[in-house]
Parts: C-alpha cells; sequence; structure tokens
C-alpha cells in the first residue's frame, strides 16, 4: 500500500513530527499541498518530494536540469493549451518517443491525448508543481495563476531544526482554527497528500443504497427502474468534477458550500475555493441543434476538446443520455457523457476491457454501428454499474474511425422507451465530420513539429 506524504517522510527521517504539523498548518492556512509547504518552510528539498512522486507514481523523476534548455521544436510538439490544461511539458523526443514531465503521469486521458495529437508513445515522468509552473511560464509565454513556491537548496537538519527555538511558538487552539480552504489547522496530515489518487479511489460506488442486493441480470434491473418512484434516488455525487466542469446540483443541507454556511463570532472567515452555480434541471435536454451548426462548430474547432463537445451537444439533444469513450489498447476509456444520471467525473472512470464479450467488442472484428438491446453479459452490468444508471431498453453506438481504426465510439440511448429509431445515416455523417476534425488538429500539430 502506497504511503502518505506524511509518514514516508517521518520513516525516512526527512522530518520530524513537529515539522510536518507546521507544515500542515501552512498548508491548510494557504491553500496548498502538503509538499508545496514543507518546501517553502524550508523542510525538504525539491528532489525529495520528487523522490516521493516518483515512488507512489512507479515512474521515473524529471528533476530541474531536466526542464531546462528544452528545444523549440520539442516544445512545438504538445500545444500550449494542452501543457496548461494538463500540467505537461515535453523534455525531449527520442527513437520517436516523446518524454513527457506531468504533475500526474497516472492522467490516461492527458496520456491517450498527447499520444492522439502527436502520434508518439509516450513515456512519462513526474515532475514537481513547482518546475512545472516555471516550464510552461517560460516555454508557453503563458501564466497558470499560480503562485511560485520559492525552491530551497536543501533540507535543514531534522534533529537541529527541532533543538533551535522557534521565535515565535505556535499554540495549539483550544477549537480548530479553520484556514482559508476550510479545513481545520490541526487537520490530519494524510488529508490531501496524495496528488494521483482520485478522490473516489477509482471507479465511484454503484448507484445502490447501503444493503441493496446486485440485481439478478439486467432484465430485473430495466423492471427495478421502472417500478421506481417519480424522482427517485439521485445518482451518486461525482466527488471530482471532470474537464466539462459542469455546474453542481442545488446544495441541500448537508451539500451547501462553506462559504454559505454563517461563522460564529470571532471565527476566521472562511472562502469556498468554487462558488456555488446554479445547475440546470437534470431532465432538461440542450437545445436542438442541425447538422449544418455542428458542421461549422467542428470546422472551427481548435482541440479535441472542442471536438467532442459538439458531437455530445448534438446527440444530447436528441437522446436522453450521450457519451463519448475512447479506444486506447485493449480497453475503452470513458472521456464524458451529457443526459439523465450522466456525470462527467464517473464517466471518466469507466474502463471497458476489449479482451471480453461487452457491447464494444463488435468494433474490434470492424462493425459498423450498433443498435438494440443491451446483452445481459457481466461486462455490460458491471458497465452500467459503474456509469451509475440502469441499462436501457435500446442502445446506439457509432465508432469515429481514423485511420481505418475506431479512435471513438459514441454512445446513446433514450432510457427506458424503446420507441423510435435514430437516424443512422445522419450519424454516420455526424461521426466522419468529427473525424475530419480531428485529423485535421493531428496535421496542424505535425505541421508545427517539422
Amino acid at each position: 500500500m502506497t504511503a502518505k506524504l506524511g509518514d514516508w517522510l517521518l520513516g525516512r527521517g526527512k522530518i520530524t513530527e513537529e515539522q510536518l504539523q507546521r507544515g500542515l498548518q501552512d498548508k491548510a492556512f494557504f491553500g496548498e499541498r502538503l509538499g508545496n509547504s514543507l518546501i517553502k518552510l524550508g523542510f525538504i528539498d525539491e528532489d525529495t518530494l520528487g523522490e516521493y512522486l516518483a515512488e507512489i507514481a512507479r515512474t521515473r523523476y524529471a528533476p530541474a536540469r531536466r526542464l531546462e534548455s528544452i528545444p523549440p521544436e520539442v516544445i512545438a510538439s504538445v500545444p500550449a493549451r494542452l501543457a496548461a490544461k494538463y500540467w505537461i511539458v515535453p523534455i525531449v523526443i527520442e527513437g520517436r518517443r516523446l518524454h513527457l514531465a506531468m504533475r500526474d503521469p497516472k492522467d490516461l486521458i492527458a496520456l491517450d491525448e498527447i499520444a492522439f495529437l502527436t502520434g508518439l508513445p509516450i513515456e512519462p515522468y513526474v515532475a514537481t508543481e513547482f518546475r512545472l509552473i516555471r516550464a510552461i511560464e517560460r516555454y508557453y509565454k503563458i501564466s497558470l495563476g499560480m503562485k511560485a513556491i520559492p525552491v530551497t537548496p536543501g533540507p535543514p537538519d531534522p534533529v537541529r531544526s527541532k533543538i533551535a527555538p522557534a521565535s515565535q511558538p505556535s499554540q495549539k487552539p483550544s477549537e480548530p482554527e479553520v484556514g482559508l480552504d476550510g479545513l481545520p489547522l490541526n487537520a490530519d496530515p494524510q488529508d490531501l497528500d496524495q496528488p494521483f489518487l482520485s478522490p473516489s479511489g477509482g471507479a465511484p460506488p454503484p448507484s445502490l443504497e447501503p444493503g441493496e442486493p446486485l440485481p439478478r441480470s439486467l432484465d430485473a434491473w430495466r423492471e427495478a427502474d421502472r417500478e421506481a418512484p417519480v424522482g427517485g434516488r439521485d445518482p451518486v455525487p461525482a466527488r471530482e468534477l471532470g474537464p466539462d466542469r459542469q455546474a453542481p446540483r442545488p446544495p441541500t443541507a448537508s451539500t451547501r458550500p462553506l462559504a454559505a454556511v454563517a461563522a460564529p463570532p470571532g471565527a476566521p472567515v472562511t472562502v469556498s475555493p468554487m462558488p456555488y452555480q446554479p445547475a440546470a434541471t437534470p431532465a432538461s435536454r440542450p437545445a436542438p441543434t442541425t447538422l449544418e451548426a455542428t458542421s461549422t462548430r467542428l470546422r472551427e474547432s481548435d482541440t479535441r476538446d472542442e471536438v467532442f463537445d459538439a458531437v455530445l451537444d448534438f446527440t444530447a439533444a436528441q437522446f436522453r443520455r450521450a457519451a463519448l469513450f475512447v479506444v486506447q489498447q485493449e480497453r475503452i476509456l470513458g472521456w464524458s457523457g451529457r443526459g439523465d444520471g450522466l456525470q462527467p467525473a464517473r464517466v471518466r472512470n469507466v474502463i471497458v476491457p476489449l479482451d471480453r464479450p461487452s457491447l464494444f467488442v463488435i468494433f474490434r472484428s470492424g462493425g459498423d454501428y450498433f443498435y438494440g438491446p443491451v446483452p445481459d453479459l457481466p461486462a455490460n452490468a458491471k458497465f452500467y454499474l459503474d456509469l451509475g444508471c440502469p441499462p436501457p431498453a435500446r442502445v446506439l453506438l457509432m465508432p469515429l474511425v481514423i485511420t481505418d481504426k475506431p479512435a471513438v465510439i459514441l454512445y446513446a440511448d433514450n432510457g427506458t422507451d424503446a420507441s423510435g429509431a435514430p437516424d443512422i445515416q445522419q450519424y454516420r455523417r455526424l461521426v466522419k465530420k468529427a473525424a475530419l476534425a480531428l485529423e485535421i488538429l493531428i496535421l496542424r500539430n505535425k505541421i508545427m513539429m517539422i
């Protein structure tokens, strides 16, 4: 099991317990990561944090020297918008492989998108936030709006620091003080010090009540969904918003943002890191759009995300649910979704292996599209559990093909409504237009690499 940063540093004698507590207080007050706070306070150096990051990411560490003097043609291989979005910096191209310094080398979506645009296999490295911020601002001339953490030349002697009296000894408050990020200043040091683990710890939990047994089959699941009262249980809320930045549901007494809760007299004023914005009614669909209008959006798209958003907006206006899945080697990865019960953060956690029977294996043998009922297979049951919605009566799957291989799969369904059939020819035209838009993006990027 991966050690937490605080335990890892204590176990190796890198810091003392007192230094850890001071770092935790600084982290909570300024809303930073624990590693950044410890570096700023001079308790550890950058390479010590890098050693820890490399161990938990199970990859190599890119020290400061690897991010110096990067050739312009290497920098040009990754667009500035993606570098800022994913916190990545290309460091070298060797043997037709792109070596990439990343904040999160386990981000499969980022790895897939960069490999897709460059046409090169990716060799990921992990780097500290400070070095990535500095490199992105230096090479791409853009600001991430983040405060750079000063990097100290090296850690002080933990024993000497423990013996030396502090000029202003910290007093432990009788009641926990709350920092600017809403966390108590004396919170557990294990909070938020594993940067590569999703808050949901992998795939989100199924949308089942506690103690509720799993459905015996997909048909039983559909029947239970029909018998559920109108406005039944809400889907499990995503604990982290995906790239779509979908607005959260209206807050309840238990989910209201911290900034909306009145603080007792004399307590520090807390600031919510993400102000609440009212969400649209879940049942409402996007305004209908024409294929011609979508074609214009595709033609003007500058990134893969804009291409995918145009496809999803068109499909979600005609179906109850719509989603996109990226084909990566022997598995399908969720990208995003729209509609009843679909949440982008949950969709991004969906992984479907292609080595077993499922909805998606038809495309391994060159299938053109699929429209029909969901086969009662274990992989399909798990797929809908991970999505957090019951299986529909019928589903449409349409591949987006690039260089004669399916690169993306469009998913759409109308829930339990099996009446009416989609215009297959219209969706064939849609995915062909999207494929052309993606190919144009690839060619644009290759021009910069020549």
